[in-house]
């Protein structure tokens, strides 16, 4: 048996005994039989003999017992024989201070029997009262102990039932042997005193559960009407997360919408571009027609990237990138724009390290805004100067203009979304002054920092970022081979494309490069050709009339090996990464710039060559 166990069978052995010593005790004196020898004490000074107690004082031994042996025990309903054998003790105890209160001998002694005294009748109280509380979780008394209306009651009137009568009983002995009043008086007195008192308590009692239960009832308001906000707040929540969603369709669609009419001139455009017999003039007209097309997207891709970035919905694909890299291709495509309005571009790229964590992508779109605002706000013949250096261990970039320059009380809001300094400016310039905003928070996503600096209006304006640097990656023979510029081989490619205008240019595009380009309109027409040729590349919009681009492409990773490249009119980051799960390599939105379609056919190229090596 172990411990617990142990003491609870001595306890209820002991308790057992008690039971049994009262029980004796009750016997004898309630039956008038003579005590064993053994148990009669000595003669008292009178020389009289006291075998046995008396009959409460053996009840209550019996009772007590019989609570410690039940201490635990609970019976059907509920029911608990501690409390029932306790409180009967604490009856007979009050009963016989009640007694002595009204100067009752006879009731608390005899000529036979041992006298329950004044103390053993409080001890007896006392004890009973401590078993109930022993187990005062349990029960009755736990509903007495407990915060509620119920048990604050009981708590209060429960002790005045008891005292007030003994303290009134002994006040009017008192007054009454004192010669102060009569006994009709003092039965009279008594009773009027024990009404008097019972009712201030009731009322002390009263007033108190008024204002508890009035405080519960303003706790249960405001725990409604709190309730009541959080359920309109969910309700506005979801309603905020529909709207929300809502949005995005909206602006997913109104992208695709704006972007799909753009790639068929963007295209031709390209495709005009490339012919050499062009006049002059034509030529200009044509880099006039992409150059405003390409700023048309631009200002697609900024409100996008604005809404993905206040929602917090932008993804980045960090790796090394080479910053210079980056910046030349930048470069490149402004190099038009510079050409046009005959800047002098003055180019530093003094950083030793220049290796960079970020998302390729996101940080040559912050190298093309500061680019592209120090073009635009710049006056013909004016000067550029881009500078890369280290400091602290950091790649800094810095590029500084001749051009209109920045306000003193303007800096601080120049990277605030759709500011652009002054109203004249904001006019003459056009833009949503979206691409500052945008720079500085793709930076600070990816741990940079950019600031601004300007001596005023007309006065050139500087801007500078900050990147920290990671140890350049080792060049794999694939990339070794691009960058040593080993010529691509010709590639068979499958484009799908349900806008014949846009696949009439792409083909000839494509074809122009070198490459043998065979086209479809439809799933079912590209999956006739993935059955009947081989392909190094798919190239697909991914809206096609009788499905989607993504079903073409896992019909064509399951019998081919070959390169995709996605076409959509949607950008946002799920649709990117949609297409890449569907097997795509690549993701071009819309309208597509045929130089970065050339560069990841070019890739693909190489890839093919180093597979095939």
């Amino acid at each position: 048996i172990d411990a617990p166990k142990k003491r609870d069978v001595i306890g209820q052995l002991l308790a057992g005994a008690i039971i049994g010593m009262g029980g004796l005790n009750l016997l004898f004196s309630t039956h008038n039989l003579a005590a064993p020898k053994w148990l009669m004490m000595p003669p008292l000074a009178d020389g009289s003999l006291v075998e046995v107690n008396g009959a409460r004082i053996s009840l209550s031994f019996v009772l007590i017992g019989a609570s410690l042996l039940s201490l635990n025990w609970k019976l059907s309903r509920g029911f608990r024989p501690a409390e029932a054998a306790s409180a009967f003790t604490a009856i007979i105890a009050i009963l016989s201070l009640v007694a002595y209160s009204h100067y009752l001998i006879g009731f608390y002694t005899t000529s036979t029997y041992t006298p329950a005294s004044l103390l053993t009748s409080i001890s007896f109280f006392l004890l009973a009262t401590g078993i109930l509380l022993a187990r005062a979780d349990r029960g009755t008394l736990a509903i007495i102990v407990s915060e509620t209306a119920a048990g604050m009651l009981a708590r209060r009137l429960i002790p005045l039932a008891i005292l007030l009568p003994i303290l009134i009983g002994a006040i009017r002995e008192t007054a009454e042997k004192a010669g102060l009043y009569d006994p009709t008086f003092g039965a009279a007195h008594s009773a009027t005193t024990f009404m008097v008192l019972f009712f201030a308590a009731i009322w002390w009692t009263t007033r108190t559960l008024f204002r508890v239960d009035t405080n519960r009832m303003l706790a249960e308001r405001a725990r409604q009407t709190q309730e009541q906000q959080v359920r309109q707040l969910n309700i506005e929540k979801i309603a905020a997360e529909k709207a929300s969603q809502a949005k995005d369709d909206f602006l997913a669609v109104l992208s695709h919408e704006l972007r799909t009419p753009l790639t068929p001139a963007l295209a031709a455009a390209s495709y005009l571009a490339e012919h050499e017999e062009l006049s002059p003039e034509v030529r200009e007209e044509v880099t006039a027609i992409r150059t405003s097309v390409q700023l048309e997207a631009r200002l697609i891709d900024d409100l996008l990237d604005l809404t993905r970035i206040t929602r917090g919905k932008i993804e980045l694909h960090l790796e090394v990138v080479d910053a210079h890299g980056l910046l030349r291709n930048s470069l490149e495509i402004a190099r038009d724009n510079i050409l046009e309005k005959q800047l002098d571009l003055v180019v530093d790229f003094g950083a030793d390290r220049h290796h960079i964590w970020a998302d390729a992508v996101r940080l040559q779109q912050v190298f093309w805004n500061l680019i592209n605002n120090a073009v635009k706000f710049t006056k013909k013949n004016g000067r550029i100067t881009i500078r890369t250096t280290n400091e602290d261990g950091r790649f800094a970039f810095q590029i500084t203009d001749t051009g209109v320059g920045i306000e003193p009380e303007q800096l601080d809001r120049i990277f605030h979304a759709f500011e652009q300094g002054e109203r004249a400016i904001r006019r003459k310039f056009g833009g949503l002054g979206l691409g500052l905003t945008i720079s500085k928070r793709l930076l600070e996503l990816q741990g940079g920092a950019i600031s601004v600096n300007s001596a005023g209006l007309n006065r050139g304006a500087s801007f500078k970022l900050s990147l920290a640097t990671v140890e350049s990656p080792k060049i794999t023979s694939v990339s070794r081979s691009i960058a040593n510029g080993e010529p691509a081989k010709s590639l068979q490619l499958l484009v799908v494309e349900d806008h014949p205008q846009t696949l009439r240019v792409l083909a000839a595009l494509l074809r122009k490069q070198g490459h043998k380009v065979l086209t479809a309109e439809c799933v079912q027409a590209a999956i006739k050709l993935l059955e009947a040729e081989q392909f190094d590349g798919l190239i697909s919009d991914i809206g096609l009339p009788d499905g989607n681009g993504c079903e073409v492409m896992r019909v064509a990773k399951q019998r081919q090996s070959l390169v995709g490249i996605a076409l959509s009119g949607f950008g946002m980051e799920e649709d990117v990464r949609r297409s890449i799960d569907a097997g795509f390599d690549y993701h071009l939105t819309k309208p597509i710039d045929f130089q970065e379609l050339k560069k990841f056919v070019g890739t693909m190229a190489m890839r093919t060559n180093h597979s095939s090596s």
